[in-house]
């Protein structure tokens, strides 16, 4: 068995449609490695991803986060929160599904991104993946 925990605990500022940074707090096996804020899967499978952020939005509106596999939204691991009070109102979203690798994919990087047209600021993120 893999497994790889992501944390980021200080209030990080992430643009549009970028990557949520991240940094390995704990990993074990060989499947599954940190590179670069991003999750690279070694082997063909199943993997389980359970991610949760804290945020505020610089923005009101709906503040989408995503889980991306080689720069293309998972079907199904995404979460959205509508913020009605800009920079003071904090959320938690949760995301957790199953990913697929299949043979012939090769070595696919799995990315949490924020999925939205505002900036947020996490100030509590956490991924955890196994296989």
């Amino acid at each position: 068995m893999s497994g790889i925990y992501l944390t980021n605990v200080n209030d990080t500022v992430v643009q549009p449609n970028a990557i949520v940074p991240n940094s390995i707090n704990k990993g074990v096996g060989q499947s599954i490695f940190w590179f670069n804020n991003s999750v690279v899967l070694r082997r063909p499978g199943y993997y389980k991803v359970i991610a949760n952020v804290t945020f505020t939005a610089a923005t009101p509106g709906n503040i989408s986060f995503a889980i991306q596999k080689d720069g293309v939204n998972v079907p199904g691991i995404t979460a959205t929160e509508t913020i009605t009070t800009a920079d003071t109102e904090v959320r938690t979203v949760t995301l957790s599904g199953v990913i697929r690798v299949l043979c012939h994919e090769g070595m696919p990087v799995i990315s949490l991104v924020n999925d939205s047209d505002s900036v947020v600021t996490t100030s509590n993120v956490s991924i955890t993946i196994t296989d």
